[in-house]
């Protein structure tokens, strides 16, 4: 079996496994998903359906990646040579450590509005984007004393190679985020994301490691898939969505696939993209031409994109399989194209 398969069907079986038993203990527990007050009146229906599933996809990835780094190490000390070196076995874990950390930071969003039953109770944006930066720095710092190779498309772009590095992260982080606003979008997206970042590192790569983890969150994705998919049985939360946002970009960052990454994620650019321009636009005309106007005069119907879409009639089905066959053309295009290039 390929080096991704085994972590991929590890990951995908714990999901499957404990799916259930802990969708059981979250319902139990009320650790319920409030609704957005952006989201449109018919996801009022939603109210109730538990969240913070993307523990799921935190432990299922945390222990396929970590179980194949086990037997690896194992292999190595048998046979007196290891398919990784060291330093591309603290590449995966860093990754890993990002991925674990987004998630982390995810829970203490998700309790939060869990525990005051409002979607704005969990961490301030500041404080979560304050976590988020110092998880995205201290990953920079790993790649600066690493000695990183900061060439991107024949450029060497130095020390701002770090700094664009941690932005990366935090967008990405984000942008996954605001994905998560339909049943099986971020899921979804996120398993043809990882899948095409995955083939790319394992067949283009000279550092194919990152298959590993690509495989491991790839196989999570699609176990969680099951239970997340319209109807959703549970929502993965700040604590999924910011994972794995977080941890596709560390991984693409250490596997230098930082262009492929913006190519196979371009529905999340353009989730995030629309909220940004609903966001500063809004403000521009409400301070240019007045509130009523602001109001009136939105680039989106509602925000983020996915929503612009159902206010315009698409059934939330139609938006989510219309939003995977966007990913799907972007990982064919980013595969095709640009896989190999760095």
């Amino acid at each position: 079996m390929s080096l991704p398969g085994i972590p991929f069907l590890i990951a995908f079986v714990l999901v499957l496994a404990l799916g259930p038993r802990l969708i059981a203990r979250l319902r139990t527990a009320k650790k319920v998903q409030p609704i957005s007050e952006n989201a449109p009146k018919e996801h009022l229906a939603k109210h109730g359906t538990p969240t913070m599933g993307g523990l799921l996809i935190l432990l299922a990835t945390g222990v396929a990646t970590l179980g194949w780094l086990v037997w690896e190490r194992t292999s190595a000390s048998e046979s007196g040579s290891g398919l990784l070196t060291p330093t591309r076995r603290w590449h995966l874990i860093a990754t890993l450590l990002v991925f674990l950390c987004g998630g982390m930071i995810g829970v203490l969003d998700d309790v939060g509005k869990a525990r005051k039953k409002q979607n704005k109770a969990g961490l301030s944006e500041r404080a979560k984007l304050g976590l988020q930066a110092a998880v995205a720095l201290g990953f920079a710092l790993y790649l600066y004393f690493d000695k990183h190779n900061t060439m991107v498309l024949g450029v060497n772009l130095g020390f701002a190679y770090y700094v664009l590095a941690a932005l990366c992260i935090i967008g990405f982080g984000n942008a996954v985020n605001f994905t998560d606003g339909l049943d099986g979008l971020a899921s979804g997206t996120t398993l043809v994301a990882a899948s095409a970042l995955g083939y790319v590192a394992f067949n283009l790569s000279p550092d194919p490691e990152m298959a590993v983890f690509y495989g491991a969150l790839a196989g999570a994705c699609a176990g969680f898939l099951c239970f997340n998919a319209y109807p959703a049985r549970v929502f993965m939360g700040d604590t999924g969505s910011l994972a794995l946002g977080m941890g596709l970009a560390a991984a693409a960052v250490v596997s230098q696939q930082e262009i492929l990454l913006f190519v196979v994620g371009a529905v999340y650019l353009a989730e995030i993209a629309s909220m940004m321009l609903q966001r500063y636009v809004f403000k521009y005309r409400r301070i240019k031409h007045g509130l009523e106007y602001a109001q009136s005069h939105r680039v989106f119907r509602r925000a983020p994109l996915h929503h612009h879409f159902e206010e315009l009639g698409w059934h939330e089905v139609q938006v989510v399989v219309r939003f995977w066959m966007m990913a799907l053309a972007a990982a064919l295009v980013g595969i095709l194209c640009i896989g190999g290039m760095r």
